[in-house]
């Protein structure tokens, strides 16, 4: 396998039957999302991040164009405030294609994403047919690689859910084609630009990328160069690439490196916890070679290639002593594979994601390429083993057809057997063209796997895009257009309810719709958001407060609807759907402000208080409903009471989220300032009892019929005097310890037979315990039992609250929960004597709880009536500052729900003061007494120091163009 930089082909002729190639292709790729009337824009990540950070970057731009100083840095709109740098680095400013937009009208931004994405996935191909040409292979071999490479199971999906994770599909080519060119004794020149590339493109997929290169890199030199390099001018060239190309980068990387620094993803639970991945896992890898078209990725091991790839891996592994490189890199990467460790390295020490298999598509496409171009040459014993091979595996996938009554890989075998019998045939029939037939059976087996995808009776990405029309649909009623004329100024942020859906898709898997998060086209801001980097202090914020909807992305969700929470981030409107889940849960102070027309759903019933205590549906209208609460706190207000740190941890996580009323949290002295008068929760006397009428220890509960649930009881509660005094109260559950420990596949197989045994009561009722023993077994090996995950269900007239295990595959939204806080709702009348309980999974569980009522009553409301006026006025927004003013009668500290960042710096009456971090997480600053005006303004941390480093590269890469210019001439 030798690259050659000297081979002369007709290039224009090989490039143009891609393109006719890629043209089919495509067809097949996007072609079933046009036909069933859908877009490429998945409900999910697409709807909330991608589409619309394209179009306001695009606008962004546009207005940078017109006026260079008007780049804004930070963003009210994304979240509680963040910085746009942190975001827009992440998905858009280094991805070259994002600017293709700038082509397109504002209106046409939809289209201009689409059209994007197949552009990336052209250049896919091309990037492999450029690095293939190196090699003296046929045109319809390279053509068949590039197949091979441009149709697999990772690429179907990130072409329309991911599509920046098509760039390192495009790159990884260049650089190994680059490096070769420096181990041949070739120029730096073309890698240093692929380097600076690649540093530019994602900060994530760099990393990857990287170490992919350097594997490359050891292996060829291992292999074919051991003896016979220059090792001091290539290390020399490969040093000049690697720092050169950091320099440049310097810019995006170091603002970059602190904010993954400063987010929420530092201290995440290496592998999520796992040494060994579920044993459905092995059991799978063998057909995920060739699931082309399966969307079902088991911690993202995507592979799914054309059939005749697992003939090639046999191929080349027969021929082993030829092709080092790709059988040592190839047995590498399956024993990667098996660890999760691996992938958690390749993924930033963070989960088992093997996204890094993106990898892995090169030396498979390859092997494809190499068994063509050799088939006219395979000898019968060569073809017996192949056979033999083949029979092998296809005996494994019948297994596991059997086991897992899948018929994804039907069609992919027949294609795996034709491959087979081409290659045969051949053999039979030397003068029959073998190349044409089989480039035809790859592209018919590539086209059926990107078809069969998204076809929405088989693989069904289709019903997870968005149909036409719908991404303009959900932007216009993002609120049920009940967002319409609500004044901006002044300041104040938005929510929902959690789980509560206002847009609606019934065709969505979950039956959840849309998933929406991020709020980029309302202008309103609304709380909630879903980014891959978030506030650090944020997140320690809310994993105090033990906010029970807080994961890394996604930090607040809608605060697990508690009333404190809400006021603080300022929420003056909440949006509502009627028919939703938890549309009763409306936190205190809220009161119904506008509402849609009423629509009748004759067929579906909805709940109200009175139809959930008679327990019956009613035939009630289906509405938006907006909110309103004059409760929402200031953007910054001053504070004149103080909460120490010693303080404040020993406060329960309902009682810091009450403090917030009450004082402001600051570390060290709080010269002149006075010690905040606390409001503690009072707690409720409970005891758990099972529907089998026994009570039951939570600290030692062993759970092991499916069928039995408990009473959260509060017998004091059940006295009218008392129940009075609570009226007016948030009542929620404190889990200080939460430990499940999931019962051995002997013990939960054991305990399903036992429950099925009590159910049979009838006279002559025959439990077959044989068939049953594997029922349960299969069961339990396809959901990755044991397994962590669990719900913690709580049920009241607002519906289910629950504590939520996510499983270890849940990748980049795990969290390991051992405590929470659980919002029941808030009562304005009288609360619940009882509430049901039900784990969600049998085992052992561990519950350490107090249940604990938050008064919300005089008290409170006189405790926000101060901070409203005690706000900073005539505040004005400039871009990347604020100002305001404010009149303090004694020292204290201006605090806000502004995330904290260094890149904040303050200035009081024209003097430079210094920010300080407020309540563990927000930005703040400390006041004399008097009259002051202040002005906050944003700067990205570390960006004028990449700039300066970037600058320095800059002036070496002229520098060094120079040198080398002239050393050219002087050689001449």
């Amino acid at each position: 396998m030798d690259f050659s930089f000297t081979n002369k082909r007709p290039l224009k002729m090989l490039y143009l039957k891609y393109t006719l190639v890629f043209i089919f292709l495509a067809a097949c790729i996007f072609g079933t999302y046009l036909l069933t009337g859908h877009t490429f824009i998945l409900s999910k990540d697409a709807l909330n991040q991608h589409v619309p950070l394209l179009a306001n970057y695009r606008q962004a731009l546009i207005n940078f164009f017109h006026h260079p100083s008007h780049f804004s840095f930070w963003s009210w709109q994304m979240g509680l405030g963040t910085d746009t740098f942190q975001v827009y680095s992440y998905y858009t400013i280094g991805d070259v294609f994002a600017y293709l937009a700038l082509l397109f009208p504002a209106a046409k931004i939809t289209l201009a994403y689409q059209v994007i994405g197949i552009i990336r996935m052209f250049c896919v191909g091309l990037a492999f047919v450029y690095f293939a040409q190196h090699f003296k292979f046929r045109d319809n071999v390279i053509l068949a690689g590039a197949t091979t490479y441009m149709v697999n199971a990772f690429l179907l999906y990130a072409c329309v859910a991911q599509p920046f994770f098509t760039t390192p599909f495009i790159l990884f080519p260049l650089i190994v084609v680059q490096i070769e060119r420096v181990l041949q004794g070739g120029s730096a020149w073309p890698l240093t630009g692929v380097f600076i590339w690649m540093l530019i493109s994602n900060y994530y997929l760099a990393f990857v990328l990287g170490i992919g290169a350097v594997i490359f890199l050891v292996l060829r030199v291992l292999t074919h160069y051991r003896h016979r390099l220059s090792y001091m001018p290539t290390v020399a060239k490969l040093a000049f690439a690697t720092i050169t190309s950091l320099l440049v980068s310097a810019v995006m990387l170091v603002p970059e490196i602190m904010a993954i620094i400063n987010s929420t993803r530092t201290g995440a639970e290496f592998a999520n916890g796992l040494k060994v991945y579920p044993l459905y896992y092995y059991l799978f890898l063998p057909k995920q070679l060739i699931n082309g078209g399966q969307w079902y990725f088991m911690y993202w091991t995507a592979l799914g290639i054309v059939s005749i790839g697992f003939i090639a891996l046999v191929y080349i592994y027969m021929h082993y002593r030829q092709y080092p490189l790709l059988t040592i890199s190839l047995f590498c990467s399956l024993v990667m594979l098996l660890i999760p460790a691996v992938g958690a390295f390749f993924n930033g020490m963070m989960s088992a994601s093997n996204r890094w298999t993106l990898l892995i598509y090169l030396p498979l496409a390859m092997a494809v390429c190499l068994l063509m171009q050799n088939a006219p040459v395979i000898s019968r014993h060569e073809l017996n083993i192949l056979s033999l091979a083949t029979g092998i595996y296809v005996l494994v996938l019948t297994a596991t057809y059997f086991f897992d009554n899948k018929d994804d890989s039907f069609v992919p075998v027949i294609f795996l057997i034709i491959s087979l019998m081409a290659l045969w045939v051949v053999k039979v029939q030397p003068a029959i063209k073998l190349d044409r037939y089989l480039l035809l059976i790859i592209l018919l087996n590539a086209g059926f796997n990107a078809i069969y995808s998204a076809f929405p009776a088989k693989g069904n990405f289709s019903t997870m895009m968005l149909s036409r029309g719908e991404y303009q649909a959900i932007t216009a009623n993002r609120y049920g257009g009940l967002d319409k004329g609500l004044k901006k100024n002044p300041f104040y942020r938005v929510s929902t309810v959690s789980q509560n859906q206002i847009i609606n898709n019934n065709t969505s898997p979950d039956g959840l719709g849309p998933s929406l998060d991020n709020d980029l086209t309302s202008g309103l801001h609304n709380i909630d958001s879903y980014y891959s980097l978030q506030n650090k202090y944020l997140g320690q914020f809310n994993n105090s407060l033990q906010n029970n909807q807080y994961q890394a992305n996604i930090p607040i969700r809608q605060a697990d609807d508690r009333s404190v929470m809400n006021n603080f981030f300022g929420v003056r409107y909440l949006f509502v759907q009627s028919n939703g889940k938890n549309a009763l849960k409306i936190p205190h102070g809220y009161f119904l402000d506008k509402a849609t027309d009423p629509v009748i759903n004759y067929d579906v019933g909805q709940p109200s208080p009175n139809s959930i205590k008679n327990n019956k549906k009613l035939l009630l209208p289906t509405q938006t409903i907006r909110y309103k609460s004059n409760q929402a706190f200031p953007l910054m207000y001053w504070q004149g009471d103080y909460i120490s740190s010693g303080r404040y941890q020993r406060l329960s996580p309902s009682e810091k989220e009450r403090a917030l009323a009450s004082g402001v949290l600051v570390d060290g002295k709080a010269k002149g300032m006075r010690s905040a008068k606390l409001t503690r929760a009072t707690v409720l006397k409970s005891q758990l009892v099972s529907n089998r009428l026994n009570k039951v220890n939570p600290h030692h509960l062993k759970y092991t019929d499916s069928d039995e649930y408990y009473q959260l009881q509060f017998p004091e509660l059940q006295k009218a005097g008392v129940a009075r005094r609570y009226r007016g109260s948030e009542l929620h559950i404190e889990f200080s310890k939460i430990k499940y420990t999931p019962f051995t596949m002997r013990e939960q197989i054991k305990y399903d037979k036992q429950h099925l045994q009590q159910m049979a009561v009838n006279p002559g009722s025959l439990i077959n315990q044989r068939y049953n023993q594997y029922k349960y077994w299969r069961y339990h090996v396809l959901n990755g039992s044991p397994d962590i995950s669990f719900k913690l269900n709580y049920n009241s007239k607002f519906g289910t609250a629950s504590v939520i295990q996510a499983k270890q595959n849940v990748l980049s939204l795990f969290k390991r929960v051992t405590n929470s806080t659980l919002n029941i709702g808030y009562y304005n009348g009288k609360l619940p004597v009882s509430l049901k309980f039900q784990p969600s999974k049998l085992g052992n569980y561990q519950l350490h709880y107090r249940v604990v009522a938050v008064k919300l009553g005089h008290h409170y409301d006189q405790q926000v009536q101060a901070i409203q006026r005690h706000a900073l006025r005539n505040i004005r927004f400039d871009r990347n500052s604020f100002r305001g003013q404010i009149t303090t009668n004694r020292p204290g500290v201006l605090t806000s729900s502004i995330p904290y960042s260094t890149g904040w710096s303050v200035k009081v009456d024209n003097h430079p003061a210094k920010t300080i971090r407020t309540n563990q997480a927000f930005l703040g600053v400390w006041l004399p007494r008097g009259n002051h005006h202040v002005t906050f303004t944003y700067q990205v941390p570390g960006l004028l120091t990449g700039a300066k480093v970037s600058l320095i590269g800059l002036l070496w890469l002229v520098f060094a163009v120079l040198v080398s210019i002239i050393w050219k001439k002087n050689k001449k």
